[in-house]
């Protein structure tokens, strides 16, 4: 049973759980037997100790009731776990199966414990009523009612009361009462503060409380002690989580709603900026044309990103999800997207060669987010290739797949930065003087729209080399 509760409380992240087992093991006789256990939680707020969970029996014919039923429970989780044992030793995958059944049965035994004989109403009762004050706050002048009590709370030791100690300490007549003569009282601190008091005794057993009883619960507590602050650390990452994740979302409406609104206006001044090029409003002269295709030029680039802000937020929003997948032609989307990066090409002289050497098969995916793939891809390639640079375009047929290969012969990365580029909003060059314009959401929007297509992106990069992004979807 040591065992059992050790790598019980090792293998939980829950406090429910944790209480359970603290609890049940204390009463059963199969762990440390004895009568009643009450757990008290520290509020630090109020600076009080408050009951918030028990186990046992108000009469010794109840006790017996009890424990024979936790014996029957054993015996039946036992008894199955035991049947299990006919899988075949030498089949890794039937031993992690009866493994993972072992610690089912473990943790089904505390916790229908807990919930079959947690419910006994006096006891219900007394915790409800259970307020300790404690001398966490002396700034407010918090004590509790009683030396040794202080002393107990202090420390980190069980130590034995009697009733005298619960007189003296001022608790209620009710709760005096309810215990033995004399109890166990172990305080259960971790490294952050105060958490739990357990009060336990041995009112239904012939033998009184001893020194080897108050090992016992020491030896509970320093288990006990090491699963609570592996859960308070994963409740924590959990509320991270859980708070990052409500800041992405947030991120992603503030970012629709923004570039929504913002693509409204631009549509209506490049419509006027098209109206004034085109004398539809009276004649300009040439210097002041060039003037006004200069605003239309600066005009449509805020309105590509404010586009690609508006697609990254759907993306993460999950809108485009159900994209209907379709036998689709990589090299149409490849051509269909070539015009989209002409003026970035032949401003700084870089060819782009698709390779075709056989008939380009036909994938599944989706001919329209195929479009949006390909241009970051080339504009992406374009932006960071050298000058008079090259971009090639190859097709690899591997079994059942197709490989597209997208390789530019630019500034590459280092491996430092490979893990993070699919990432919105990475910049490997990301100060307020870099030399690339952009911000950075173009490979970001590639990833996700590569994987709610059915398809998956590679990339293989050597600073000062350039940089090769290989596309693969299933052949249609």
């Amino acid at each position: 049973m040591i065992n059992r509760i050790q790598m019980d409380l090792r293998s939980t992240l829950n406090y429910e759980d944790i209480h359970a087992i603290i609890l049940a093991s204390v009463i059963s006789r199969s762990g440390f037997n004895f009568s009643r256990a009450i757990l008290a939680e520290y509020e630090v707020g109020r600076g009080v100790f408050r009951g918030i969970a028990a186990l046992g029996a108000s009469s010794r014919l109840e006790n017996e009731r009890i424990q024979t039923e936790i014996e029957e429970e054993a015996t039946v989780l036992s008894k199955m776990v035991e049947e299990l044992n006919t899988l075949d030793p030498d089949i890794e995958e039937e031993q992690l199966f009866l493994k993972s059944m072992e610690d089912l049965a473990d943790h089904a035994f505390w916790r229908t414990t807990f919930q079959k004989f947690s419910g006994d109403k006096k006891i219900l009762e007394i915790i409800r009523d259970l307020e300790l004050p404690c001398p966490q706050h002396p700034e407010r002048g918090i004590r509790s009612r009683s030396l040794l009590l202080d002393e107990i709370f202090s420390g980190d030791k069980s130590r034995i009361l009697n009733r005298d100690d619960l007189i003296k300490a001022e608790m209620t007549m009710a709760f005096v009462e309810f215990m033995d003569e004399q109890s166990i009282w172990a305080p259960i601190r971790t490294n952050r503060n105060l958490r739990l008091l357990l009060v336990t005794d041995k009112l239904y057993q012939d033998d009184p409380i001893g020194g080897m009883d108050v090992l016992h619960i020491d030896w509970l507590v320093g288990q006990v002690i090491p699963a609570l602050e592996k859960a308070q650390t994963y409740n924590n990452m959990e509320s991270a989580y859980k708070s990052l994740c409500e800041l992405d979302r947030m991120k992603s409406n503030f970012l629709a709603t923004v570039s929504h609104e913002l693509r409204t206006p631009l549509t209506a001044i490049n419509g006027y900026i098209q109206l004034l090029i085109g004398n539809r409003v009276g004649s300009f002269s040439p210097g002041q044309k060039e003037v006004l295709g200069r605003i239309l030029s600066q005009s449509d680039l805020l309105t590509g990103k404010v586009n690609d802000l508006i697609e990254i937020a759907e993306l993460d929003s999950g809108s485009t999800m159900n994209i209907p997948l379709e036998e689709a032609d990589p090299l149409n989307a490849i051509m269909t997207s070539l015009p989209r990066v002409e003026q970035r090409r032949a401003h700084k002289g870089i060819t782009i060669e698709p390779i075709v050497e056989s008939p380009i098969p036909k994938i599944r995916s989706n001919q329209e987010a195929l479009e949006k793939i390909f241009f970051h891809l080339m504009d992406n390639a374009v932006k960071f290739g050298r000058t008079k640079g090259h971009v090639s375009i190859l097709f690899d047929q591997v079994q059942d797949d197709l490989h597209i290969v997208v390789t530019d012969d630019g500034i590459g990365m280092s491996n430092a930065h490979l893990q993070m580029i699919f990432d919105a909003f990475y910049q490997v060059d990301n100060q307020l003087d870099r030399h690339y314009e952009g911000m950075g959401v173009g490979l970001s929007i590639i990833k996700k729209q590569i994987e709610a297509t059915g398809g998956r992106v590679e990339v293989v990069s050597e600073l000062g080399e350039g940089s090769s992004f290989t596309v693969i979807y299933p052949l249609a």
